[in-house]
């Protein structure tokens, strides 16, 4: 295990965030008016509409959006009927056209109000389609955003080269997790291994923190942890069951990996793990509030005849997840804490164990200075 005995001195080095950035709603105007303008924001997989009038309603739009397969082209596009703005669509389906329940008014799956019964003529009011970037298979709103910011740039690691491709996957499920704390609270748990011999048990059972590797680019990142050959003196029941069908799906080959987490800034993550890739991005809802978009993609073998791996997949991810949401929770009430009793407090950095914590910190910081 690290010691603090390996800290590096420079670790010491405060560059945190003062604790009014997480608290104070200012501060969070702020960051909806520069950051989260200007990134791009992730909307969803190909994998979601995989056949021609395939839908799936957009929760990161707050379900103001569908994401549409046309004849193998996936649209995005307004759920709002022109007419007398109604939602139309809930959750995901399949459809030849769009129709609004209000009044039926129908459009096609280009947008094309084709109906509108009772009236004389077409009033011609088509839906508002969005313009999107797709790098491999995932799709981004475009934003008006500097040419710094590229999101193809951002995701190519060597680590991932041949992993972001998602073939011979298929969408299993999505969850949607609500937390009662500040967005960046939960990318910084999410961006430093230091805590995860002392609150994880299971899932360092199966990762080897000790020995992961970083790499960064300006406002991206990845972990890459190696897969825990002999089992650690703690775990959990939980992470033993996926441990040991991880074992026995790789038979004599050894396990190229434990974990690989992929981030890009502000809030997208790719994870992956044995046979299996878990896509997420995070929603700020308001200073104190936001959501987590999980989507489990299995390959299509696991999911037609290994339902069983699945389950105690999603298990121990689960498992984590609690664990975490904790972990935020005691994070952001101790900063509440504080912000109310006017004070401030800042820890060194553990290296390299939070490396990437710190990275977050440096663009972040980069971002917000201008504004502050």
């Amino acid at each position: 295990m690290l010691t603090l005995k390996s800290v590096p001195s420079q670790a010491k080095i405060f560059s945190q965030l003062p604790v009014h950035s997480y608290i104070d709603p200012h501060i969070f105007e702020i960051e909806k008016k520069t950051i989260f303008a200007n990134y791009p924001k992730y909307l969803g997989h190909r994998l979601m509409v995989p056949q021609h009038g395939n839908y799936q309603v957009l929760e990161a739009l707050d379900k103001s959006a569908i994401l549409l397969n046309n004849n193998g082209k996936i649209n995005v596009m307004s759920n709002i009927c022109r007419h007398r703005q109604a939602l139309m669509f809930e959750n995901k389906g399949s459809t030849s056209h769009i129709v609004c329940p209000l009044h039926r008014w129908t459009y096609g799956l280009d947008g094309k109000l084709e109906g509108a019964p009772y009236f004389k003529e077409n009033p011609c009011l088509n839906l508002e389609s969005f313009q999107t970037e797709v790098i491999h298979d995932l799709i981004f709103k475009q934003t008006h955003k500097p040419s710094e910011m590229n999101i193809k740039d951002a995701m190519e690691f060597k680590q991932i080269s041949n992993l972001l491709n998602f073939d011979n996957y298929k969408l299993h499920s999505i969850k949607i997790d609500h937390y009662d704390f500040n967005w960046k609270t939960f990318i910084e748990v999410y961006l430093e291994d230091y805590h995860v011999w002392a609150f994880h048990p299971g899932l360092n059972n199966v990762v080897d923190c000790d020995n992961l590797i970083w790499e960064f680019k300006s406002f991206s990142s990845i972990q890459k942890v190696p897969f825990r050959e002999k089992n650690h003196s703690q775990s959990s029941e939980i992470y033993d069951v996926w441990k040991s069908k991880i074992n026995a799906n790789s038979g004599d080959t050894k396990s190229e990996f434990g974990a690989i987490w992929l981030t890009v800034y502000p809030f997208f993550m790719v994870e992956w793990y044995p046979n299996v890739i878990v896509v997420s991005h995070l929603i700020p809802d308001d200073v104190d509030h936001c959501r987590n978009i999980i989507e489990f993609y299995y390959p299509e073998e696991t999911i037609l005849f290994d339902q069983d791996y699945i389950a105690a997949q999603q298990a121990a991810y689960n498992e984590t997840a609690v664990e975490d949401k904790i972990i935020c929770e005691k994070m952001h009430e101790g900063r509440r804490l504080l912000f109310k009793n006017k004070q401030e407090d800042m820890g060194p950095y553990h290296e390299p164990l939070e490396d990437g914590l710190k990275h977050f910190h440096q663009w972040y910081q980069t971002e917000m200075t201008p504004y502050l």
